[in-house]
């Protein structure tokens, strides 16, 4: 990573990242997506996934029952091909953050969590990390993962919820170095107010084509407009929302690839709503991208990271001063 020389244009980067990260299809799906155009991507784990239904009780959840989770657990059979793949995602090149562990949007949930709450939630979403296999019971040699939870760098907090006051100083101490919850536009990122060593890096607005309406880049956010929150639709409003949300993606991207160059950040669920819409609207962005335009970067968030940190003052200045992508 170096520094910008002045008046050097930036790299064009796009960061795709997915909410969940347990679904083996797709998983198989968006591996095969990164290596056909040399992309990488940011996965954040729902962690309960690795845990077995049998093993809930484990889970001491913040002002929950003791083994209750929004989301549920894992079925036994479908935690070894998990591991598998997120081996494979790894030793790739993308990204392993964390979504947490019990997905609570409730008015009790993540939004109401205290310092000792996400201490909790994060010191076992570790453990059920770094000891999946002993929770599991596995012994096959085969199924061993090449990191830890160390690798976190990041995350992404349920329904974007949390508050700053009481998120930012456990993920501060927990060494993260960045927070892709917030809501923000399109521009240059900025570090979390107060935490000078921790980058911002919001879901934009972006226009929703077709709707005449704004809302952020992730799935669930689009969803929200196109079809009131609702996962399922007819095959004619599927078809609708897929055009919708791949025109949607381009045409921001359009936007910043033509002044200001901001990262673009897409995130997704591991879901396959209304049709599969946003799954296969994010495939044909990511594989037409690459095609329109020769500089683009698909990068992870760590990545970005680094080669934020590695620009000087005065060209960080600079970039976080240009307007807003307007289109």
């Amino acid at each position: 990573f170096r520094s910008l020389k002045p008046g050097e244009k930036p790299p064009q980067f796009v960061v795709v990242s997915f909410d969940g990260a347990c679904k083996v299809d797709l998983w198989q799906h968006y591996l095969q997506l990164a290596a056909q155009t040399n992309s990488h991507f940011t996965f954040f784990l729902s962690g309960l996934c690795l845990v077995p239904d049998a093993k809930r009780f484990l889970y001491r959840p913040p002002h929950k029952p003791v083994g209750y989770s929004a989301i549920g657990f894992a079925n036994a059979s479908l935690v070894p091909q998990r591991i598998r793949y997120m081996t494979m995602a790894y030793n790739s090149g993308h990204e392993i953050g964390t979504h947490f562990l019990g997905h609570f949007c409730d008015p009790q949930g993540v939004g109401t969590w205290s310092q000792a709450d996400w201490t909790s939630e994060i010191s076992q979403a570790r453990t059920f990390l770094d000891h999946w296999a002993e929770i599991n019971g596995s012994t096959d040699p085969s199924l061993r993962l090449p990191f830890s939870s160390s690798v976190w760098h990041g995350a992404r907090t349920p329904c974007l919820l949390g508050r700053s006051s009481q998120m930012y100083p456990v993920w501060a101490k927990q060494g993260f170095t960045y927070d892709a919850s917030r809501a923000g536009a399109l521009v240059w990122p900025t570090h979390v107010e107060g935490f000078g060593r921790m980058w911002e890096f919001p879901l934009q607005r972006i226009k929703v084509v077709g709707y005449g309406k704004t809302n952020l880049s992730m799935d669930y956010n689009l969803m929200y407009v196109q079809n009131k929150g609702r996962m399922t639709a007819p095959q004619a409003t599927c078809d609708k929302i897929r055009e919708s949300t791949y025109q949607s993606l381009m045409q921001a991207l359009t936007a910043v690839e033509r002044s200001n160059r901001a990262p673009f950040f897409v995130g997704n669920h591991f879901n396959t709503w209304v049709c599969g819409a946003y799954r296969d609207a994010l495939t044909r962005f990511v594989i037409d991208a690459h095609a329109k335009y020769p500089d683009i970067r698909f990068v992870t968030f760590d990545y970005l990271v680094h080669w934020l940190n590695a620009q000087s003052p005065a060209v960080l200045s600079k970039l976080q001063a240009l307007p807003v992508a307007k289109y």
